[in-house]
């Protein structure tokens, strides 16, 4: 045999023991798998069985046993409806596909075994979830009433509670102890309608009626927690109130006391009768009107307090501060009489202002009404009631007064002491001046002039009249300070235009002359300058028009030797040592 062959038989054979493996293989998967899903099959059937037994059927007997009524007994009987649908069909259904699904395996049906496990799988699923709700409903029905049979005994404990509370706070409710023992009345009856219900068993109702019963329950309870405090305000608190201010009040107006507007003994009968009304309010449990009502009569019981102790406090103060306002009113009216006599003095020697002259006048006007309002009310103290609040205001006002009157008169005596030394501020200044003309005129006579510009000589006599203006205003009998500041004044502004006129005059015919001399240079070469010099000589000697010297004699020069004005001018107010 060749190679060839035998090469051929060996591949022949390796495929065929190949084969044969893999055909084991799958055996042994299917046989396995086959064991899974009977594995599979038989945890769904324990599942089912388990399911058989929960403990629903035995809750189904114990609620049924309660003998429910009205929409309980109609849930009941969806629940048993519902369990027997799981025990009498879904769940034989369900053991019906599993039982098939075995034979499909055992048939080698696999993929139709699978997918019945599945269907039963998602099955039980569905009926687990569904029993878990069945048992909850029907825990939730014995919690309900055993909650409910638990209500019924703290509800019938707590109306015990309340009914001997009643009686303890028989006295401490007033009025409203009728409607209270009503309330607890109706509680009682509709109490035995929720216990009847209860033991019917219709839990749905019950639970309203339950409800119900706590909210009434707890108002009763806070109405009579509330009604005490009210009760007490109006039937001691208040009326105790009102015997302490009658009785102040009767004090007050035995010790002389009056009261503007008098609303007291008229408050205390409204409120008196507004306790009453409020009363008959708290017997018809509106405890909200009757809160608002304590706090409107706590309100006015205040107001009547405190217009009692607003005339005491006052009296405290009139008594305290009616002697200071004498004595504040006795010194202004000192000082006014000074002050009018040296108003009248000093009139004789100054010129006073309309109001320095009549400023002394009114306040002596306005004290006099003062001390009349004042006396009035000493009067009123001494003799006959009095209203000690109103008073307190006109010692406020007259104290206030009395200061601004006093501020007056420190003013206006400070401007009458200030006259005196205003006249010999102005004396010196009118000296100061009258020295500056002087130094002014010698200056300018020292100049050594020509002449003089007839416009500057004008302005120094406007100026010299001025100063002497001022003396013979100064030495009337009776000075006027005012005007001759005015004066002065108007000297200060002109002596400065003065001083600023006779620098401009030394400074053009200084430097005028100083360019004339400087200009002699050219005279015999240029017939410019020639003329230049004739016309500012005779600007400067015949005309005096220094001025207009210097402009004519600086602009040739300027003509022939640019910059020699400039140094003409600086030079010159280098070595300039006077004032002027």
């Amino acid at each position: 045999m060749s190679e060839v062959k035998k090469d051929g038989i060996l591949v022949m054979i390796m495929v065929l023991i190949a084969i044969i493996v893999v055909a084991i293989l799958v055996y042994l998967g299917i046989v396995s798998y086959q064991r899974y899903l009977l594995k599979q099959i038989d945890e769904l059937l324990d599942r089912k069985a388990d399911i058989s037994e929960s403990p629903v059927r035995q809750k189904l007997m114990e609620v049924s046993s309660m003998n429910l009524t009205g929409s309980s007994a109609i849930g009941l009987d969806n629940i048993r409806n519902d369990y027997q649908e799981i025990i009498d069909h879904r769940l034989p259904e369900i053991e019906d596909i599993a039982n098939h699904s075995k034979q499909d395996v055992n048939d080698m049906k696999i993929f139709e075994a699978r997918k019945d496990v599945a269907t039963v799988s998602e099955s039980l699923d569905a009926i687990d979830e569904e029993t878990r709700r069945l048992n909850d409903q029907l825990d939730n029905i014995k919690r309900t009433d055993q909650e409910q049979r638990d209500a019924v005994k703290v509800l019938r404990m707590k109306y015990e509670e309340i009914r001997k509370t009643l009686l303890a706070k028989n006295l401490t409710l007033g009025p409203s102890i009728d409607l209270l023992e009503e309330k607890l009345a109706r509680l009682d009856d509709e109490f035995e309608m929720f216990s009847g219900t209860v033991e019917a068993g219709d839990h749905e109702k019950a639970e309203g009626q339950l409800q119900k019963l706590r909210t009434s329950t707890e108002q009763l309870e806070a109405q009579i927690q509330n009604v005490p405090p009210l009760y007490e305000e109006l039937t001691n608190v208040f009326p105790e109130q009102i015997a302490e201010i009658k009785d102040g009040y009767d004090q007050l107006i035995n010790h002389n006391y009056a009261f503007e507007d008098d609303i007291v003994d008229d408050e205390l009968g409204a409120i008196k009768a507004k306790i009453s009304d409020n009363l008959e309010t708290l017997g018809n449990l509106r405890l909200d009107a009757v809160r608002d009502n304590n706090k409107s009569i706590e309100i006015r019981i205040d107001d009547l307090y405190s217009i009692l102790q607003t005339e005491i406090d006052a009296r405290k103060s009139v008594e305290h501060n009616f002697d200071v306002i004498t004595r504040f009113l006795d010194h202004a009216e000192k000082q006014n009489k000074v002050l009018l006599a040296e108003v009248e003095r000093m009139d004789q020697s100054y010129v006073l202002s309309d109001d320095q002259l009549v400023l002394g006048q009114n306040l002596d006007a306005e004290l006099n009404e003062i001390r009349n309002e004042h006396d009035r009310d000493t009067e009123q103290i001494t003799n006959q009631p009095v209203v000690y609040s109103e008073i307190v205001e006109r010692l406020k006002a007259e104290n206030d007064q009395l200061s601004e009157i006093e501020d007056q008169q420190a003013k206006l005596n400070d401007e009458l002491q200030s006259l005196v030394d205003s006249e010999k501020d102005a004396r010196a200044r009118m000296q100061q001046y009258d020295g500056e003309l002087h130094n002014i005129k010698r200056h300018v006579e020292s100049l050594n002039l020509p002449g003089i510009p007839e416009g500057y000589m004008d302005y120094f006599f406007v100026v010299s009249d001025e100063i002497e203006k001022v003396g013979s205003d100064m030495n009337q009998v009776r000075v006027n300070i005012d005007k001759i500041n005015r004066e002065l004044d108007m000297v200060s502004t002109d002596i400065q235009t003065l001083t600023k006129k006779t620098t401009d005059l030394t400074d053009d015919a200084a430097i005028s002359e100083l360019a004339i001399q400087y200009a002699n240079r050219y005279r015999h070469t240029d017939q410019d300058i020639e003329d230049a010099i004739l016309r500012a000589q005779k600007l400067f000697d015949t005309d005096h028009r220094y001025n207009e010297s210097l402009t004519v004699i600086t602009k040739a020069l300027e003509e022939v030797e640019p910059g020699a004005v400039d140094n003409i001018t600086d030079n010159y107010y280098q070595q300039k040592r006077t004032e002027y």
